[in-house]
């Protein structure tokens, strides 16, 4: 695959396989990910074999296609094929599985402050729009904070809810890895809490697949999602939705189309008239990252990045990277050095000066009283990156505080 092999360096000097501008410095693969130009060449020619006999495609090839991608992916994640079905993205995923599940009156979903807004969203539309006797519970989640304190947060909220009376706990959302801040939560702990007192598991896994190492087997969620092109490399927009047989029953994609009712993978199989070439780039994505080095060296590679990325962004600014060190994935936040009560600093703002003036991006954000950034590490990006950001982090924060004073 154009002339790659577990040889291949990671670092700057892999920008050019892929598209991201030259001048570019990209620390936020976190949020929409970047795939390679051969997943390009790829996705241009599933689109041309569509194009070009649209029936043909449509009515047979695609599916037999489809059953390809599927199965390559599951077997990626070690689950079961028929567990496995393609979806947009994690928030569709979500909401297919939200809007499913059947309610009964003094049930009760607990989620957590760091849940993604598109969750939070979908959870309160459920409660307004579907169930309005639903009553939500938000466990509060303030970095830095131990596994053990989080756990220990969960199970005092169930036993709290298990004394009154009339009260149930029905799911649980759950992040394998949040967004904001971007941490790695004890996800396996966390399942087997839900599973000893009966309360359904939902994971929004969105930042997981490619970024850590997943057994869905094992880890044995009740509905997963994750999504394919943020960390995976494969083209937007791809998702996979993950549920075991004992939950497929009543379960339904957003949309209604024409294999309503016939099962799980057929339903979902086909949403209506869009493009699925997208897909298709699981089985390229997954031949790319085997040509480069494979999994390990790629995990390690980011993780290390990170890190190191994230210490030296920190000693730039005098502050420190958010912790334990072991919550870090292959995105690392780092406090800002200007105080969260000046008005004259904002997401708009700081992006503004980013994009513009700056031409690179780290994702900043407001979380337990301070400014932050998440900064993603990738194998197109090195420490001279971060460096780089940490200087220009340094001198907008600097120019705020100047302005304060």
């Amino acid at each position: 695959m154009d002339n790659l092999n577990s040889t291949v360096e990671f670092g700057r000097s892999l920008r050019s396989k892929f598209l991201i501008e030259d001048d570019f410095i990209p620390l936020n693969n976190g949020s929409f990910g970047a795939y390679p130009k051969v997943i390009r060449e790829a996705l241009n020619s599933y689109r041309e074999r569509f194009e070009s006999n649209p029936d043909l495609w449509i009515r047979r090839n695609l599916g037999i296609e489809l059953v390809k991608a599927r199965d390559a992916i599951a077997e990626f994640v070690n689950a079961d094929a028929n567990d496995v079905v393609f979806v947009l993205n994690s928030t569709t995923g979500i909401n297919a599985v939200l809007k499913s599940i059947i309610y009964e009156s003094g049930d009760k979903i607990i989620y957590f402050s760091t849940s993604h807004n598109a969750v939070k969203n979908s959870l309160q539309f459920v409660r307004d729009r579907i169930y309005d006797k639903l009553e939500l519970l938000k466990i509060e989640v303030n970095y830095p904070i131990s596994d053990e304190e989080l756990i220990s947060k969960i199970i005092g909220i169930i036993q709290e809810e298990h004394q009154k009376p009339n009260s149930r706990i029905k799911l649980a959302v759950v992040d394998a890895i949040s967004s904001v801040p971007g941490a790695i939560l004890p996800l396996k702990q966390i399942l087997s809490i839900l599973r000893q007192h009966n309360i359904l598991s939902v994971v929004d896994g969105a930042q997981s697949v490619g970024q850590i190492p997943l057994d869905l087997k094992d880890l044995d969620p009740d509905y997963f999602v994750t999504s394919c092109h943020k960390w995976l490399y494969c083209a937007y927009s791809v998702a996979i939705l993950y549920v075991p047989e004992r939950n497929k029953k009543n379960l339904r994609p957003p949309v209604t189309s024409v294999y309503y009712d016939i099962g799980f993978t057929q339903e979902f199989s086909w949403v209506g008239a869009q493009d699925y070439s997208p897909y298709l780039t699981v089985i390229p994505a997954l031949e790319f990252r085997r040509a480069i080095g494979g999994e390990e060296k790629i995990h390690t590679y980011c993780h290390d990045l990170a890190v190191k990325g994230g210490k030296l962004i920190a000693s730039i600014l005098g502050t420190e990277i958010m912790g334990p060190e072991y919550i870090i994935p292959n995105m690392v936040n780092i406090r800002l050095p200007v105080d969260v009560s000046n008005e004259r600093i904002s997401v708009e703002v700081l992006n503004n000066l980013l994009f513009e003036k700056y031409h690179c991006y780290v994702l900043p954000y407001k979380h337990n009283g301070y400014w932050y950034i998440r900064a993603s590490a990738q194998i197109y990006t090195d420490l001279s990156d971060f460096e780089n950001v940490g200087k220009i982090l340094k001198e907008i924060c600097e120019s705020f505080n100047k302005m304060v004073k």
